[in-house]
């Protein structure tokens, strides 16, 4: 073997040996670090869970995991720690004696309190009894001097099923309203001045002018009476009789814990509104004694209230042009 064999054996005994060298002493360095690193049992979420979710079926998606000692034990930490891990005999197994630590006695009977997130260290806090759960009340959501009303308006008068909590609507009645009363009392003079006074302007009955070749005196007319002759008994009203009002909840869907249906249409649902006593007085005669429809409003833009006037058959059809040519033609007979 020449000269330089052996001196390439030699160097390569010495890096082999330095090699060894480094790894023991980082080996070393990585054990007094794991030393100085105390790690304890604790339980995480390996998948989300829904707020509600019963504890027995969240358990299958809550194992056993390791976090760091000063991660989970503190003071008043609620986060469930079922001891420390073992390395040698030195290590404190009491170091979660004041944690929670039952995972089974805390899933019994109760049901997620809020979502959970994959990953999530698991604590006390994070499952209660449905009780628990169900006792925030809708009142909490109504502001003072204000009052919230429900009614079941009608599927097709919800704008589709897509109003949600928090959305602003405007309240549209529609109803058949009687005129025969009134007629009535117009066409009777003597009820007429009972009414309007001795000066009632229909108690003036010019005679009417009989055509040619009729004998005979002419029949006293009463313009009033001939007037309201030309009414309907009753005629269709449509009015926007509320507006700018707040939706409080649709069905189990509310402000305060929403169920996210998104634009999921909801129908055949109850309609919570957040209004003030006044405004619930004309939403429960209007749903008592009429046909509710709802609008719904753009979400986060200021909206103008208008002077809801009402519609009646004539903003559609032609009706009271008619009659209004018949009183015309009329007026044109009384005058010859």
């Amino acid at each position: 073997m020449g000269k330089r064999s052996i001196v390439l054996f030699v160097a390569l005994g010495l890096a082999a040996v330095s090699a060894f060298a480094v790894w023991q002493y980082l080996a070393g360095v990585d054990d007094r670090a794991r030393a100085d690193i105390q790690e304890v049992e604790v339980y995480r979420a390996t998948e989300f869970i829904e707020m509600g979710t019963e504890g027995e079926i969240a358990a299958p998606l809550i194992v056993p995991k390791t976090a760091l000692l000063e991660a989970v034990v503190f003071e008043g930490s609620r986060i469930l720690c079922t001891g420390a891990v073992v390395r040698d005999s030195s290590t404190d197994r009491t170091v979660c004696d004041n944690n929670p630590r039952d995972l089974t006695a805390l899933l019994e009977g109760s049901v997620a309190a809020g979502p959970i997130s994959a990953g999530q260290l698991i604590t006390a806090d994070m499952f209660v009894s449905p009780a628990e759960l169900n006792t925030v009340s809708l009142s909490e959501a109504i502001p003072a001097n204000k009052v919230a009303i429900s009614f079941r308006p009608d599927d097709d008068a919800v704008s589709g099923g897509f109003i949600r909590p928090g959305d602003r609507i405007n309240i549209l009645a529609s109803a058949e309203v009687q005129l025969n009363q009134f007629l009535d009392v117009i066409k009777d003079p003597e009820l007429r001045a009972l009414i309007l006074g001795p000066g009632d302007p229909g108690t003036t009955t010019p005679t009417t002018s009989l055509p040619p070749g009729f004998g005979g005196v002419a029949e006293p007319v009463d313009p009033l009476t001939a007037l309201a002759e030309t009414f309907p008994s009753s005629i269709q009203f449509t009015q926007t009789v509320l507006q700018d009002i707040e939706v409080l909840a649709v069905g189990p869907d509310n402000t305060l814990q929403g169920l996210g249906t998104g634009l999921t249409p909801q129908t055949g649902s109850i309609i919570v509104l957040n209004v003030t006593p006044e405004q619930a007085e004309k939403i429960e005669f209007a749903r008592n004694y009429t046909t509710v429809a709802l609008s719904l409003l753009p979400k986060d833009l200021p909206y103008t209230q208008f002077e809801a006037r009402g519609v009646v058959v004539d903003d559609l059809f032609d009706l009271l042009d008619r009659i209004q040519e018949q009183l015309e033609q009329f007026g044109e007979t009384l005058g010859g």
